[in-house]
């Protein structure tokens, strides 16, 4: 079985409804799964005990009150029932085959790291997902409704427990942590698996009105992105660099000439102790490459 955590925003306005949507979907999954809620926003202890989820209010958080990841990441594999972990953004609506697509890339590799990408869409309504009728007139609207989005944008990652011995002070809900861990996955080199093909996560829209926000940190540069992107230092990737990716029922390696190009472009920031060696190769590769 698996763990999921996060720690989600006050649960106002529009964040009310969508992190509902998004805690319901988890819980109906399987009652078995554990959840972990993490922080003390306003409305989280109930919206916990509402899908029989643990409640962890204390944080360690930035000056500006925002959850460190190194601290969320530490306290869930402590309090884990699970060998698997699955780290969440609160507005992220999970399909019904999640635990099936876990499954599947579990039996395949002893250490991983899976990700994907999620779906853009409006959601301005409670969800019943435990009424099946309700659960599967959303996904068939969705399939018309829903729009891909960047494959910077990491919103889940699915991972062993001992997979991160420690993780940077990094600011949740700022850019550059989650294109860090792909890279750190990568660095370590952990299976990274992309279960887009199979597996359809959506993000509500909503707003970046909240907390000590008020636009976008991802176009709007502010004080807390700024410090993650000290702590990255741009040693980040994306969802295109994963190195496998889970097509139907198994997991499959990536070998198309696209991800080779890319691949041998990305390594010289991975591996940078080796970097003379892989750009000499990537000439070569290129040289001899069919045109």
């Amino acid at each position: 079985m698996i763990t999921l955590f996060s720690t989600p925003k006050n649960f106002t306005g529009i964040f009310s409804h969508i992190q509902l949507n998004a805690l319901r979907s988890w819980r109906s999954i399987s009652p078995d799964i554990q959840i972990i809620i993490f922080g003390d926003s306003k409305g989280s202890q109930e919206a916990a005990l509402k899908i029989k989820a643990d409640y962890i209010p204390k944080v360690r958080c930035s000056q500006k009150g925002t959850p460190y990841a190194s601290d969320l990441f530490k306290q869930a594999k402590e309090l884990a029932k699970f060998p698997i972990l699955t780290f969440i953004n609160a507005d992220i609506i999970l399909p019904n085959n999640f635990l099936n697509s876990v499954s599947l890339v579990s039996n395949s590799f002893s250490n991983y790291l899976m990700i994907g990408h999620r779906w853009d869409r409006e959601v301005n309504e409670y969800i019943d997902f435990e009424n099946s009728e309700k659960n599967e007139l959303f996904w068939n609207k969705f399939k018309n409704e829903g729009e891909m989005h960047a494959p910077s944008g990491i919103d889940y990652f699915v991972f062993n427990k001992d997979l991160w011995k420690s993780i940077p002070d990094f600011i949740i809900g700022r850019p550059g942590f989650d294109n860090w861990l792909v890279w750190k996955a990568r660095r370590k080199l952990i299976p990274v698996v992309d279960a887009s093909e199979e597996m359809i996560v959506v993000h509500q829209n909503h707003h970046f009105n909240f907390h000590n926000l008020k636009v976008d940190p991802k176009t709007n540069p502010e004080e807390e992105g700024e410090s993650n992107k000290k702590i990255h230092g741009g040693k980040t990737l994306n969802i295109l660099d994963s190195t496998y990716k889970l097509e139907g029922n198994s997991v499959k390696k990536k070998n198309n000439k696209e991800f080779k190009v890319r691949n041998l472009h990305r390594l010289p920031s991975i591996f940078p102790e080796f970097s003379i060696l892989i750009k000499l190769y990537r000439r070569l590769y290129k040289l001899f490459l069919p045109k």
